[in-house]
């Protein structure tokens, strides 16, 4: 691994924008997924798929100095379904579809030893995210009209499924371990269903949505509930739970209007009167800057583009919200199809080779548009905002957009990493893995900003790559005889990638 310094910008008196450190190491076979988990002063940890049944974990320090690497066997497709961590040891939860079969890795934080433990669920549940204890976990997900957890021990080996009160069409929007009693807080999105048909159940639509925050013990036992409406037509559809020296003291979220309207909300916590103290903060409002959107823009962003959100922070003035607005992108690719099964499909010859070219749509990444940045006071009065257009194409849904308690914001432009401090009005400051100019060919080549996080106080952590594909020949084989020599035959090929990751820090903010 290379490690290099480079020289930062700094205006006496303030934080302005630095690039502290940038470190580069290289991961050679098939790499597909990987997640990045910055764990405030602890350190940050990267664990990145590298071949169909190999992973890499890699755990750095505050500082980005690697304290250990691990190479272990994972045969599954898919990114984990949750981590978790604390300042001992992560957490990281796999799922396969098949047989529903769960792997867990514990890894301790201190020198990378890890342990993993496996079972199997086979009633219908739908897990989306857990807590741990030293002898058992607690997967958080929905039967078919049920808030639900399945607690597996990992000392008998035995499992059981518990329905919760919690009724309804649910999704679980966060489960955070609690203070007391090792307990856990949890937030859920609770749909009530409406038919045209009431009936025969038939024309199945959504009537109206509510948040459902519960505690429960360490048993998974409901302790309390309390319950977030609409107001005003307001339904909310996504919530979060805001946090301040470890206590709730809020609860943000996107809603949708009966009219179509989307936006941000925010609401005092504790929840006294259900819906009366939520704040909200339009789309249309938000979006709102130079160059401005045209109307017809701003219809297209709220129809078509999801929302990723940002976590909402809190600071002694207020709150910050935020996120990107995203899409999935498409690209048509043209291959040709060979017909080579002794027949030729139009009675017109025996025995041919039908060559025809196909053209199909395929997965061309995750296309950010813009994002952006509210930030409110503790009574939930807008205070400012602010517009980023990003224009950036990631492999995988990953977050292009940060801002940390200080009055920075970070964001991948364009393949590029930018941070502007907002408390001075500065123009943003771009950091660049490569000069060369991105074309179309070169694109796909060239090392470039995918994600960035808020990693601790004024600290932000992002991640790049580039690969290069290697085509490699085969030795031909020791044993092969004369006659086969004669023949000439080609020595088999395979590919091979050799993808470079790119971490790198900065510190932006007054």
């Amino acid at each position: 691994m290379r490690v290099f310094l480079i020289l930062f910008l700094l205006i006496p008196g303030h934080i302005f924008a630095q690039l502290i450190q940038n470190i580069e190491f290289e991961v050679v076979g098939k790499p597909t997924w990987h997640t990045l988990v910055p764990m405030g002063e602890h350190g940050t940890l990267f664990f990145i798929k590298t071949d169909q049944t190999k992973a890499k974990v890699l755990f750095f320090d505050k500082n980005l100095k690697k304290n250990w690497e691990k190479d272990i066997f994972l045969d599954v497709e898919r990114s984990p379904t949750a981590y978790t961590f604390d300042a001992n040891k992560a957490t990281f939860l796999f799922r396969e579809t098949s047989g529903m079969f769960y792997q867990v890795f514990i890894f301790n934080l201190a020198d990378g030893t890890f342990k993993t433990e496996g079972f199997e669920l086979r009633e219908y549940f739908d897990d989306q995210d857990f807590v741990i204890y030293d002898n058992k976990i607690i997967l958080a997900g929905a039967t078919e009209n049920h808030a639900a957890f399945y607690i597996y021990d990992f000392k008998s080996e035995e499992g059981k499924l518990l329905k919760t009160a919690i009724e309804g069409k649910v999704k679980l929007q966060e489960i955070v371990p609690g203070p007391e009693s090792g307990g856990f807080n949890t937030l859920w999105l609770v749909k009530t269903m409406g038919y045209s048909n009431e009936k025969r159940k038939k024309g199945a639509f959504i009537k109206s949505t509510r948040l459902a925050l519960a505690a429960f013990d360490s048993s998974a036992i409901l302790i309390n509930q309390k319950s977030l409406e609409q107001k005003a037509g307001n339904f909310p559809v996504t919530g979060q739970l805001i946090f301040r020296e470890n206590q709730i003291v809020g609860i943000s979220g996107q809603y949708q209007n009966i009219s179509g309207d989307k936006g941000l909300f925010y609401s005092k916590f504790p929840v006294e009167k259900p819906g009366n103290d939520m704040h909200f903060y339009s789309f249309k409002e938000l979006l709102k800057g130079q160059p401005e959107f045209q109307k017809k823009d701003l219809e297209s962003i709220i129809k078509d583009y999801g929302f990723l959100p940002h976590q909402t922070i809190s600071s002694e003035n207020g709150f910050s919200l935020g996120g990107v607005f995203f899409k999935i992108e498409t690209k048509n690719v043209t291959q040709q199809i060979n017909n080579d099964n002794g027949f030729s499909g139009n009675n017109s010859g025996f025995g041919r080779n039908n060559t025809r070219t196909q053209s199909r749509s395929v997965f061309a990444g995750y296309h950010y548009l813009s994002g952006i940045l509210a930030n409110i006071d503790s009574e939930g009065n807008l205070l400012n905002q602010s517009r980023f257009d990003l224009n950036q194409i990631n492999p995988q849904l990953k977050q292009s957009l940060s801002f940390n308690t200080k009055g920075s914001v970070a964001y991948c432009l364009k393949g590029n990493l930018s941070a502007s401090n907002l408390n001075i009005g500065t123009k943003p400051i771009i950091y660049k893995l490569s000069d060369e100019q991105p074309n179309a060919k070169n694109r796909p080549f060239l090392p470039s900003y995918n994600e960035v996080r808020h990693w601790y106080n004024e600290y932000f952590i992002a991640d790049g790559s580039k690969s290069r594909i290697e085509v490699l020949q085969m030795k031909p084989n020791e044993n092969q005889t004369s006659e086969k020599k004669k023949k000439k035959k080609a020595a088999p090929t395979f590919t091979q990638i050799r993808k470079t990751i790119y971490l790198t820090k900065i510190a932006s903010g007054q």
